[in-house]
């Protein structure tokens, strides 16, 4: 699933990490909108993630 992050006419967002903080839910992190120019930063990503899971 590649979901856009805006609509038609709005500027454009690069993409969201939503975690437990932003959800409640633990051990579930959304990692929205991220294309093929995020791929470039998926160490980075990695490590976000993985602060984002520990609790």
């Amino acid at each position: 699933m590649r979901p856009k992050l805006q609509g038609a006419g709005a500027a454009a967002q690069d993409f969201v990490l939503q975690g437990p903080a932003e959800h409640g839910m633990a051990g579930l992190l959304n990692l929205y909108g991220i294309e093929s120019r995020g791929l470039t930063a998926s160490l980075a990503l990695a490590d976000e993630a993985l602060s984002r899971l520990q609790v």
